[in-house]
């Protein structure tokens, strides 16, 4: 029987461990060749290939291409990535609405997996600070590719984004764990970014500015 969750990825020690990995992985050139589901598709799907409709993508596919982008610490991608998800505008991209990865489970403490949740959390936070920053200036996530009347955007009810619960209650790791840059600079606590520290990650702050 097929999982109907998205795989979770690799965690940040396997990450870090190779990082051409992922790179070659999601190339810059043709994004919409991978920005798709990972969830194996029914056996007519995979027979037919050329008959088969395409593999459509979703919010968790995106969130963990998003995280692996942010763990290699890959800002291009990890900036057209978090600008891609903020575009799909659907009811369940929705940032309150992005389903827990470890949903039954809780990974233990102390874990590789822990500490990727810890991460998956504190990237709800960025997200949720990189949209409504685009709200609050009166650009929602339904805005079209080409603006003709400002105004009328501005004008429209304003519905900040929020982190979905699983984040809000994501428990802090039992000891700080540092994630490096791609030089392998790790920042001091002062200079750490606070979305992640508060989960026990420290770790620079990403590009998460766009548009």
């Amino acid at each position: 029987m097929f999982s109907l969750h998205e795989p979770i990825p690799p965690t940040p020690s396997r990450l870090l461990a190779d990082r051409t990995a992922v790179i070659q992985k999601y190339p810059l050139r043709r994004p919409m060749s991978w920005r798709h589901s990972l969830i194996p598709r029914p056996l007519i799907h995979r027979l037919l290939p050329l008959i088969s409709p395409s593999p459509s993508d979703t919010p968790s596919a995106s969130f963990y291409r998003l995280y692996q982008f942010f763990v290699i610490d890959w800002t291009v991608q990890f900036r057209n990535e978090l600008e891609y998800f903020w575009t799909q505008s659907q009811t369940d991209w929705a940032l309150s609405a992005l389903p827990d990865p470890y949903p039954n489970n809780k990974p233990k403490t102390g874990s590789d997996e822990a500490l990727q949740y810890a991460i998956m959390a504190g990237l709800c936070y960025i997200m949720e600070k990189a949209y409504n920053r685009l709200i609050m200036k009166g650009l929602p996530r339904d805005a079209p590719a080409v603006v003709d009347d400002f105004e009328e955007l501005r004008s429209r009810p304003k519905r900040p984004e929020k982190v979905p619960t699983w984040a809000e209650v994501a428990v802090p790791l039992d000891e700080v764990m540092d994630i490096p840059d791609s030089e392998g600079n790790v920042p001091t606590d002062e200079n750490a970014d606070e979305d992640f520290l508060r989960f026990g990650v420290r770790v620079a702050t990403p590009h998460w500015v766009f548009v």
